[in-house]
């Protein structure tokens, strides 16, 4: 595991179609033996599926099993559209046909279910929104934690490209030139193939002076974890490949912290949702560096805005929350409203 690599998506394509055709895949064998397992349980009011690649499997699940079955969707769009042109059309087809067989979906923000009932020509009342939830009292603040006198900017996710991390790097720069005492605290997985791009960030930091005052830390346990958020005061994963949710959102509203994220993907509808923090320009350092100065330079909104996150994490944000939606979803979906009645 240690030297393991993300997978190419664009030489997953002729799998993933495989997949996506179920019963007619090369995987079929597989497929029966599922089938059969599943059979000899107790029926199910619901099946489950954890996300849209796995629709595969509904025609045969729901002929077997004779209940409905769901999908969640997160985050699939990108990875479909990364694969080769010849697959990447006939994957989306694929999928926009077996969608008609599925019960419901759970999107997990108006994004996600807008982008992809769109593309798998679902219907709107089929998509039932449940935003992420987090355990928000584990993830609590703790203002003591932090230094008035040399203020950070925290980054928790994948240190790679896609998440953004040389954009805020960028940003991060020209911060300084503005606030000399501020700091970066960045964490999160490293692949093999991200090094390259973090030893040449390494470099810029030294060039630019500000190596002292950035920790590129790496992988971290979850005491490591809450320890980070609860020791900085403005939080950024500035990712622009159209991120479905961002769990790490909700971690940094459960700690507190006010956010700065550029307007795409589901960050503009859970920024506005919470008031929890400002938006930026997609793949802009300069528009996200305005956007943290403004907030380093302004602690009484920092506060505002740290408050508004840890409330809206209180409310919003717990996986308690989470459960009751989705079961309600589930109640919908299992029990249909009488005919003549709209859905809820």
């Amino acid at each position: 595991a240690g030297r393991a690599m993300m997978t190419e998506t664009p030489g997953l394509g002729a799998m993933t179609l495989s997949m996506l055709r179920g019963e007619e895949g090369r995987q079929r064998a597989e497929l029966e033996r599922l089938v059969e397992w599943a059979s000899g349980l107790e029926r199910p009011d619901v099946v489950i599926l954890s996300n849209v690649m796995l629709i595969g499997l509904v025609h045969e699940l729901k002929a077997a099993l004779g209940c409905p079955v769901l999908c969640t969707v997160q985050g699939e769009a990108p990875f479909l559209d990364a694969l080769e042109p010849r697959y990447r059309d006939a994957c989306w087809e694929t999928l926009a046909e077996r969608a008609q067989e599925v019960d419901g979906f759970l999107p997990v923000s108006r994004y996600t279910a807008e982008l992809m009932g769109e593309r798998m020509r679902v219907p709107a009342d089929r998509m039932h929104v449940v935003w992420n939830g987090v355990d928000v009292e584990t993830l609590c603040p703790d203002p003591s934690q932090r230094d008035p006198e040399r203020p950070a900017i925290g980054f928790l996710a994948r240190m790679c490209r896609d998440k953004g991390i040389h954009t805020l790097v960028e940003a991060f720069v020209r911060v300084r030139e503005q606030h000399p005492n501020a700091r970066l605290v960045a964490a999160g997985v490293v692949l093999a193939e991200d090094r390259p791009l973090l030893d040449e960030l390494a470099k810029r930091l030294e060039a630019t002076g500000c190596a002292d005052a950035a920790e590129m830390l790496g992988p971290v346990s979850l005491e490591e974890k809450i320890r980070l958020l609860q020791r900085v005061d403005v939080f950024s994963v500035p990712a622009t490949y159209g991120e479905s949710f961002g769990l790490y959102l909700a971690e940094a509203w459960a700690a507190g912290l006010p956010v700065v994220q550029p307007r795409c993907g589901a960050f503009p509808e859970l920024v506005e949702a919470t008031g929890a923090g400002v938006l930026c320009e997609p793949d802009d350092p300069e528009s996200l560096a305005r956007g943290l100065s403004g907030l380093l330079a302004d602690p009484v909104r920092r506060e505002e805005l740290g408050r508004a996150a840890r409330t809206a994490a209180t409310e919003r944000f717990t996986t308690a929350r989470m459960a009751e939606e989705v079961e309600a979803a589930l109640e919908r979906i299992v029990t249909p409203p009488p005919a003549g009645v709209p859905a809820g």
